[in-house]
């Protein structure tokens, strides 16, 4: 079995601005470099056996918080990215719901359907988050790994433990919080055990995602 912690990465200023992010390639805040030093304050009693991270620095830059004093270089794995959000990308919601409209309808109503115009479709962040997933969990059957990726890419992971088909999911509207940790058990042929999922007891309050913020996926 291997012991999986799926991580969000810290704030970046798009973030906080209200922006749609997706694929644009943005460090991490003061915010999120503060949340990034707890995450790593919450595993030093934690044995990893590997980091995975996405392809995009705030994600990077999440994981090598995590990997620091540990002898471990964080494994990159473009799988992991956040969704394309094509043309949807460096608007706020609000410039998103005027522009694209039937695209914000859909990541709203439908989202399982959603795709951004010119950008990738959630069936194909389904297709790699769950291949990605898997073979981190076949290359360490025994091991301990952690994850960081993004929200809305975590949020499709989270559609996928159901174990329906992709056309029966019912994908809710919840992204974790910024480094917020869930922990599952992956063992190979059966669906991953959830043991807690958006975990943020390491961040002070004022340091947590609130969903009444309405911040946008990314």
């Amino acid at each position: 079995m291997t012991t999986l912690y799926l991580i969000r990465h810290g704030t970046t200023n798009s973030n906080l601005a209200g922006v749609f992010q997706g694929s644009m390639d943005v460090p991490l805040n003061e915010r999120g470099l503060s949340q990034a030093a707890l995450l790593a304050r919450r595993f030093e009693k934690v044995h990893l056996d590997k980091i995975y991270v996405s392809a995009l620095q705030r994600a990077r830059q999440t994981g090598e918080a995590l990997a620091k004093g540990r002898g471990l270089e964080v494994q990159v794995m473009p799988l992991l990215n956040e969704i394309d959000l094509g043309e949807m990308e460096g608007h706020t919601g609000q410039e998103c719901r005027q522009l694209f409209p039937q695209a914000v309808r859909d990541l709203e109503e439908n989202t399982a359907r959603f795709q951004a115009p010119g950008g990738e479709s959630t069936r194909q962040v389904y297709d790699r988050i769950t291949s990605a997933i898997g073979q981190i969990a076949k290359d360490n059957p025994q091991g301990t790994v952690a994850v960081v990726s993004h929200g809305f890419t975590i949020q499709v992971y989270l559609a996928a433990l159901s174990g329906l088909p992709y056309e029966k999911i019912r994908m809710r509207s919840f992204i974790v919080g910024n480094t917020a940790v869930s922990k599952f058990i992956v063992a190979p042929g059966q669906l991953p055990k959830t043991e807690y999922v958006n975990d943020q007891s390491h961040l002070p309050e004022e340091l947590r995602f609130d969903l009444a913020e309405n911040q946008p996926k990314g």
